[in-house]
């Protein structure tokens, strides 16, 4: 049996990984590893628990010392693309360099698998295109984006210089269950802000249009394609279409008739229109999401749930 490593296994994507391992029936050991363990969250059995920072040398080489993993996936990011032009260098010293120190931590104990979930919303920045493919050329217009192309950089260049393979999984905006953050995650954010009677803050007119995952599905395309053999590639994971913010707002106003938003000049660092291609995904799986309002509806229960 497989034994594999989640960086950052406590967090909102990786929560719901362990989620989609524990209702289709996991094939592998897992070990978790994470600053802190969330409040009311009930681990799998098939999970262990460690806490600790991957940017701790020493703690990261004592676990694959113990563990002996067969893949790592990175699911870690301790910042958000809001904020992160603000401290640059907290962002390169707190996501880039332990990267590379997980790599360093992978070669030596000859860890040959790498999945990393990078970022399509933030990457290729604005764009011209309707639908964004892989090869369409960067232009991050945040450290956020930057700091998450270096790490997509620094991979590949894992994977020529040491034999790691690697799979980067560039995701759209994702929401759903076991989202927790005040700042990022616009959907989640305005449908707590809705059920609480609070006004939220749009940034712009509110016609930047975004493509919107629900982080449930993200699970199926990770399956998917480590079970497809898929390797040394970079892959969009996302719905395939776009929604302006506006559209969601009346989504949710429909189901939360109070919901009430203000308006503010928009921020630099904010990509105002991204829309996945996911053809290539959709060419190496079986590839079909959850519709957005059957989504919504799963959201609205769960963030219900996290209030009462």
């Amino acid at each position: 049996m497989e034994k594999n490593l989640v960086v950052g296994g406590s967090g909102f994507l990786g929560l719901n990984w362990l989620a989609y391992l524990q209702q289709h029936g996991a094939g592998s050991e897992v070990v978790v590893f994470a600053h802190e363990k969330p409040a009311g969250v009930e681990f799998p059995s098939f999970v262990t628990f460690v806490v600790g920072d991957y940017a701790d040398a020493t703690a990261l080489d004592d676990l694959f010392s113990t563990h002996h993993f067969d893949r790592v996936f990175h699911f870690a990011s301790s910042i958000i693309p809001a904020i992160s032009s603000e401290n640059i260098r907290q962002d390169i010293e707190s996501n880039l360099l332990p990267t590379i120190g997980l790599m360093e931590m992978m070669k030596k104990h000859q860890v040959s698998k790498l999945l990393y979930l990078s970022t399509g919303g933030a990457v290729y920045g604005n764009v011209t295109e309707e639908k964004v493919k892989e090869d369409y050329p960067c232009k991050p217009i945040s450290s956020y984006g930057i700091i998450k192309l270096a790490v997509e950089h620094y991979i590949e260049l894992y994977a020529k210089l040491y034999q790691i393979d690697y799979l980067i999984l560039r995701l759209s905006n994702p929401f759903g269950e076991f989202h927790r953050s005040p700042k990022q995650g616009v959907i989640n954010i305005a449908v707590r802000k809705a059920l609480r009677g609070e006004v939220m803050t749009v940034w712009g007119d509110g016609s930047q249009a975004k493509d919107y995952i629900y982080a449930a599905d993200i699970g199926q395309a990770i399956d998917g394609l480590i079970k497809a053999g898929v390797k040394n590639e970079t892959i969009n994971v996302g719905s395939g279409e776009s929604l302006s913010l506006n559209t969601i707002i009346q989504r949710i106003q429909a189901k939360l008739p109070a919901f009430q938003v203000e308006y503010k000049d928009a921020k630099l660092t904010d990509v105002q229109r991204i829309c996945l291609d996911t053809s290539k995904l959709a060419a190496k799986m079986n590839w079909e999401i959850t519709s957005f309002d059957q989504a919504l509806e799963a959201t609205i229960t769960y963030e219900k749930a996290r209030l009462s």
